[in-house]
C-alpha cells in the first residue's frame, strides 16, 4: 500500500481547518481491463466527507478484491475542489494455459482435469492447485515418476501464459497378480474372468498391465459373480493389496478370496398362489433340488415365477423369495412367496411418434388387443415384432395405470429411413466387371409395402427386375407379391433373353413362424447366337420357349433379429411345378430346400450352419431348361470360385449347369466393433452340382475357406470377403487362386 507525501501534507493542512473537507471528485488511473465502475465499488464516494480511515479501508478493500497488485492514493486541490486520485496496477489476466511434454495423457484430458484459468485474473493459489491436480492425474494413471513444473510467462500486455512442463517418466505396470484363498477356481480361471492383467510381451499394443481403479473394482465383482454361480453363496472378495516398487515402475497386486461353504439346493416351495398349478410353477424354475445354488439362475427364476402370473392377467403379481441356509448340511431351502393381486385388462393402446408409418401397420403387429386380459409375454412379443420390421430406430412400450384393473400401453416409435440404395460389384470370366444397382423401399407410403427395382449390368449382361410385396393384404395375415422381369445375357457359347411376371399369395400358418405361399410364374425365354463349340444340350434348346409354373412353398423362421441373428432357424422348402395343364414348353418338377441355424457359442461368437439342396425331375423326356439348372460359385454360394465354375461339363469342358446340387456353409460371426455393428466372419464352404445321369456325391464336393468383414452401416450393408479354394480338381476346370468379393449399399 502506498500513500503520497503531498497527500499527507494536505491532510495535515486540512486537519487544521475547522470545517470538514468534502470530496468533490474521485479519479481512477492505471486500469486498462478492469472497468472504472468496478474499481469505484471499492473507493470512497464523491460528496462524502473526507476521512483518512475511510481512505485506508478503501485501499484494503481493493487489495482484498483480487483486482490489483498495487494501489496508491493522491489528493489534490483543483480550483477549490478536493480531488482523490487512485493510481492502481491491475492484476494480469491469464491468456492461455499450455501443457508441454505430455504424450501418454492427452491435452484434452488434462484440460478437463484442471480448473479453468484462461480469461480469468491470475490466481496463484489456483495455479498451484492445478499443479497438484495434474500430479494426481498422472499418479492415477500410474506415472509415479512424473515431474511437473509450472511457469508464469509475462506477455507484456498485462496478461500472462501459464505453462505446465511435464516429464511423464515411465508408467508403472502390473508385474504380478497373486491370488490367495482360492481353492475351487484356479488362478488361471480367475484371471481369465477379469480385465485387469499383468504386463505381457504385447502390452505396448494390447494395453495389458495397466492398473485402473474402476476396472479393478469391477473385477472384484466379477470374481464374486463366478463363485456365486457355483454355489458359494457367502463368498467374500476383500480389498486388494497393491504394492508399488521402490523405483515406482512396478505394481504387485494380491487378490484375497474367502470362498466359504458351497451350497446345494434342498427344498423348493411355493406359497400364496391360487391361479396356477404347482406343476406350472415347478416347470418355470431352472434350479432343481440337488443343484448347486446359482445366484444368477435364482434371480432369473424369480422373474420366471412372476411371469407365470403376469401371463395370466395379474399385471401386478409380486414374488417375494426367501432363502434359508443350513451351514452344517451345506444346503439352501428356497421359498417363493406369491402375491397375485388382481386381474388387469388392456384399456387402450396408444401409438405415438410415427410420422410416416400408419397406425394400422403398427397395430397389426400386436398379439394383444384393447379389452383383452393383460399378458406380459404377448406384450414382449409384440414389441419384438415391431423391432423385427426394421421400420423404426427405437421401439418403447410403457404401461400406464388408468384404473384399478386397467392399464394403457403407450407405444413410442421413431420412424427411420427404410429405403435402401445398393451398389454391388464383382468380376467373372464370363461377364468381366459386373455392377448391380438396386433401390428398395421396405415401408412404401408408410403402409408396410415393399418395392424393389434392380438392375444388373456388364458388357454381356443387362437384367431388370421390379418387385412389389404387400405382407398384410387387407390388414389380414395374407401376403401378395408381384414381380416383373427382363434379362439379357451373353455367354461365351450362346445368348439368352428372358421376360415375364410372377404373382404370389401367402399366409401365416403358425403365427410369426411358419409361412405358406403359392407363386404363379410366366416366363418367355430365347436362346440364340449359339456357337459351334457349345454343349449339345444348349444347341437343342435354341429358339423361343415358355415356362409356366406354380410353386407352393413353406418358410419357417424363429430368428431373433432380421439381419444380425444370434439364435434361431430359417428354413425354406418349395416345389416348382411347370407345364402340364398350365401349358408351356417344358414339364418338370423342381424341389428345393435350405435351412440356416444360428447358435451363440461363446464371447458373442455366433455359429451359422447352412445347408441347401435342389433337384430337377423332367416329366416330358427333355433336357432340363438351361435357365433352371444349378451353377455354384460366388459370394452367396461357394466363395473363392466364380459364379458358374462349379457345374457339370461336356467332354469338351463346356459347363451347362446341373439338375441337382448340394451346398453346405459354416460361418463363425463375431463382433469387431459392436457399437458400430462391424462384424468379422470366418467361413468354410462346400458344394457340388450334378447332372441327371450322376448320383449325388459321384464327384467330390468342391471346398473353400476364407474370412471377411460385414458392416451394417448407416448407409447400408457392406460385405468384403476373401475365399480360398481347397485342393480344386483341375480336371473340372477349377482354379486354386483365391478371390475377393464385395457388396455395398446405401440408405435413402
Amino acid at each position: 500500500m502506498k500513500t503520497n507525501f503531498f497527500f499527507i501534507a494536505l491532510i495535515t493542512l486540512f486537519s487544521f481547518n475547522a470545517l470538514a473537507a468534502t470530496i468533490d471528485s474521485v479519479e481512477i488511473k492505471g486500469n486498462r481491463r478492469v472497468p472504472t465502475a468496478t474499481i469505484q465499488k471499492y473507493t470512497v464516494k464523491e460528496g462524502t466527507e473526507f476521512d483518512l480511515g475511510a481512505v485506508d479501508r478503501s485501499i484494503k478493500s481493493l487489495f482484498a478484491s483480487g483486482l490489483v497488485t498495487d494501489a496508491a492514493v493522491d489528493m489534490k486541490v483543483d480550483e477549490d475542489r478536493l480531488v482523490l486520485v487512485y493510481q492502481i496496477s491491475e492484476k494480469p489476466y491469464v491468456n492461455s494455459v499450455y501443457f508441454n511434454g505430455n504424450s501418454e495423457i492427452k491435452t484434452r484430458i488434462l484440460e478437463e482435469t484442471v480448473n479453468p484459468m484462461a480469461g480469468q485474473l491470475l490466481d496463484s493459489k489456483k495455479v498451484e492447485t492445478n499443479l497438484a491436480l495434474i500430479q494426481e492425474k498422472y499418479a492415477d494413471e500410474k506415472f509415479y515418476t512424473a515431474k511437473i513444473n509450472v511457469e508464469v510467462e509475462d506477455r507484456n500486455d498485462n496478461s500472462v501464459d501459464i505453462v505446465y512442463s511435464i516429464d511423464e517418466g515411465v508408467q508403472a505396470k502390473i508385474y504380478d497378480i497373486k491370488i490367495v484363498g482360492n481353492k475351487y477356481f484356479s488362478k488361471k480361471q480367475i484371471l481369465k474372468s477379469i480385465e485387469t492383467s499383468k504386463k505381457g510381451f504385447w502390452s505396448w499394443l494390447s494395453g495389458s498391465g495397466k492398473l485402473k481403479k474402476t476396472e479393478l473394482r469391477t473385477d472384484l465383482e466379477k470374481i464374486k459373480a463366478i463363485y456365486l454361480k457355483e454355489g458359494f453363496a457367502k463368498v467374500q472378495v476383500g480389498e486388494p493389496d497393491i504394492v508399488i516398487s521402490d523405483d515406482k515402475k512396478k505394481i504387485y497386486i494380491t487378490l484375497k478370496i474367502n470362498e466359504g461353504i458351497r451350497y446345494k439346493v434342498a427344498n423348493i416351495e411355493f406359497s400364496g398362489y391360487e391361479h396356477a398349478t404347482l406343476d406350472e410353477l415347478k416347470k418355470s424354475v431352472s434350479l432343481k433340488t440337488g443343484d448347486w445354488f446359482n445366484v444368477e439362475m435364482f434371480q432369473n427364476d424369480i422373474k420366471s415365477v412372476t411371469s407365470v402370473f403376469t401371463q395370466k392377467g395379474f399385471a401386478y403379481a409380486n414374488v417375494d423369495p426367501d432363502t434359508s441356509m443350513k451351514d452344517d448340511a451345506a444346503t439352501i431351502d428356497i421359498k417363493f412367496g406369491v402375491e397375485e393381486n388382481h386381474l388387469v385388462y388392456i384399456n387402450r393402446i396408444n401409438i405415438r411418434g410415427n410420422t410416416k408409418s400408419r397406425d394400422n401397420v403398427i397395430r397389426r403387429e400386436f398379439d394383444i388387443v384393447e379389452g383383452q386380459l393383460y399378458n406380459s409375454a404377448l406384450i414382449s412379443d409384440s414389441k419384438r415384432h415391431l423391432e423385427f420390421l426394421d421400420f423404426f430406430d427405437q421401439v418403447r412400450v410403457a404401461e400406464t395405470r388408468v384404473a384399478e384393473d386397467q392399464i394403457d400401453l403407450d407405444v413410442d416409435v421413431n420412424d427411420k429411413m427404410t429405403g435402401m440404395f445398393s451398389l454391388a460389384a464383382g468380376y467373372s470370366s464370363v461377364d468381366k466387371l459386373i455392377g448391380t444397382v438396386s433401390v428398395t423401399q421396405k415401408n412404401l407410403f408408410g403402409k408396410g409395402y415393399e418395392l424393389t427395382t434392380k438392375g444388373e449390368f456388364s458388357s454381356s449382361r443387362a437384367d431388370y427386375t421390379i418387385s412389389f410385396v404387400n405382407p398384410w393384404l387387407f390388414d389380414r395375415p395374407y401376403s401378395f407379391s408381384l414381380d416383373l422381369f427382363k434379362t439379357n445375357r451373353e455367354y461365351d457359347d450362346y445368348d439368352k433373353k428372358s421376360k415375364g411376371f410372377a404373382i404370389g399369395l401367402g399366409h401365416q400358418l403358425i403365427k410369426r413362424k411358419l409361412y405358406g405361399s403359392v407363386r404363379f410364374r410366366y416366363e418367355e425365354n430365347e436362346i440364340a447366337n449359339i456357337e459351334d463349340y457349345a454343349a449339345d444340350i444348349i444347341k437343342a434348346q435354341e429358339g423361343e420357349s415358355k415356362i409356366i409354373s406354380l410353386t407352393p412353398s413353406l418358410k419357417w423362421s424363429t430368428t431373433n433379429h432380421p439381419y444380425l441373428p444370434t439364435k434361431g432357424n430359417q428354413s425354406t422348402l418349395f416345389l416348382k411345378l411347370a407345364g402340364g395343364p398350365m401349358g408351356g414348353d417344358y414339364t418338370f418338377g423342381k424341389l428345393g430346400m435350405e435351412t440356416s441355424q444360428y447358435v451363440t457359442l461363446f464371447w458373442k461368437v455366433v455359429l451359422m450352419a447352412h445347408l441347401e439342396g435342389g433337384y430337377i425331375q423332367m416329366f416330358d423326356g427333355k433336357d432340363a431348361p438351361i435357365a433352371e439348372r444349378y451353377r455354384l460359385g460366388g459370394m452367396y454360394s461357394i466363395r473363392g470360385y466364380e459364379y458358374g465354375d462349379i457345374s457339370p461339363a461336356d467332354d469338351d469342358g463346356n459347363k451347362f449347369g446341373g439338375t441337382k446340387f448340394i451346398q453346405n456353409n459354416f460361418e463363425l460371426i463375431f463382433p469387431v466393433i459392436p457399437s458400430a455393428q462391424i462384424m468379422g466372419v470366418v467361413f468354410f464352404d462346400q458344394g457340388q452340382a450334378y447332372d441327371s445321369d450322376e448320383a449325388f456325391f459321384k464327384r467330390d464336393l468342391v471346398r473353400s475357406y476364407g474370412a471377411g468383414f460385414r458392416w451394417y452401416s448407416p448407409i447400408g450393408p457392406l460385405r468384403f470377403e476373401y475365399g480360398q479354394p481347397i485342393n480344386p480338381d483341375s480336371s473340372e476346370g477349377l482354379s486354386n487362386k483365391g478371390r475377393w468379393e464385395f457388396s455395398i449399399g446405401g440408405m435413402i
